[in-house]
């Protein structure tokens, strides 16, 4: 990343709030793809933002230690989880 993320309502750079969060995503059958990223916080707001994702995932769905992977993360207190919209948080069809 070139330039800081900026927080659009206070025009601040924002500061990293956790180095090495994994991002989940969520695919319509389940966990899909674990990424390594950033958590970012804006200083006055406190608004926060995931970004600096790495190249490639870390591991996808098919492979044999995702579960394993996707757990460790969650037991370090570092795992987010990206939903594609907000009915596939709420479980809505």
């Amino acid at each position: 990343m070139n330039h800081n993320p900026v927080c659009a309502k206070c025009q601040v750079e924002m500061r990293p709030e956790t180095n090495g969060v994994g991002v989940l995503d969520m695919a319509n059958f389940g966990p899909c793809d674990l990424w390594s990223a950033d958590q970012w916080k804006c200083p006055v707001c406190g608004y926060e933002v995931i970004v600096g994702f790495a190249i490639k995932s870390l591991t996808e769905h098919y492979q044999e230690d995702f579960d394993h992977t996707v757990n460790l993360w969650r037991n370090a207190g570092k795992l987010r989880i990206c939903w594609q919209n907000q009915k596939q948080k709420l479980g809505v069809k």
